[in-house]
């Protein structure tokens, strides 16, 4: 009888742990800013460019940074526009789907790729967000202009 008497104990302290943690995880996800498409309008320029999943991560150098002055521009059309070293290294649309970024990109000859990009940080006029794929890029970027 005491067997019983602990084990309906220690289910009730595990299910209290339970409600505990889901409350805790309810309140930490109502506390996370939500971005909204126009938050990203303007133009942010690279700060940091990594490569995350590496065995060992890199980093583009900041004298490559400073050489080449890599930005990204978000324009209320709706449109992305990728520069690197004075070039356009890539365009498309863009449609924020909360965390993520939906980029369709447009490629010589009409064709067209699909990139996600997670945003994992964003606050006061900094950005970090990174490709969702295996090998993936991790920019933080500083905006620039609105």
């Amino acid at each position: 009888m005491a067997e019983n008497e602990a084990r309906k104990e220690k289910g009730g302290y595990e299910k209290r742990i339970s409600y505990f943690l889901v409350a805790l995880l309810l309140m930490a996800l109502s506390c996370t800013p939500s971005v909204k498409q126009e938050d990203l309008y303007g133009t942010w320029k690279y700060t940091k460019v990594e490569n995350p999943n590496q065995g060992t991560p890199n980093a583009t150098s900041g004298d490559e940074l400073k050489e080449n002055d890599p930005s990204i521009s978000f324009s209320a059309s709706d449109s992305l526009k990728m520069i690197w070293g004075g070039k356009v290294l890539s365009r498309g649309t863009f449609k924020l789907e909360y965390p993520t970024i939906a980029y369709k990109e447009q490629l010589p000859g009409g064709t067209t790729r699909n990139i996600r990009f997670l945003i994992k940080k964003f606050a006061n006029d900094e950005i970090v967000f990174e490709t969702m794929e295996a090998d993936a890029v991790r920019v933080t970027a500083k905006r620039t202009a609105p």
